[in-house]
């Protein structure tokens, strides 16, 4: 009796199907390309994936934010002492 040779991709299938996390229909493997769907995230996390990936955009921000502050603490200083 001679036995059949299995391909890689039979191989393959039959280890797959042996774990139990799909269904060997035969032909196919029912839920061999499934991929779940990633879920979204809340504006914290990703404010925080924002900081943590590119780090260098907001302390550009900030440094922006702080001249302004201070040039506007100037203005304000110059408009009240030239008032009196």
């Amino acid at each position: 009796m001679t036995r059949k040779i299995l391909t890689r991709q039979q191989k393959m299938y039959k280890q797959l199907a042996g774990t139990g996390k799909y269904v060997n229909t035969g032909k196919v493997l029912i839920g061999l390309a499934y991929q779940p769907v990633p879920r979204q995230l809340t504006r914290n996390e990703e404010f925080i994936q924002g900081i943590l990936l590119d780090p260098s955009s907001h302390v550009g921000r900030d440094r922006a934010i702080v001249f302004f502050v201070v040039v506007l603490a100037a203005c304000a200083s110059l408009f009240v002492s030239c008032r009196t």
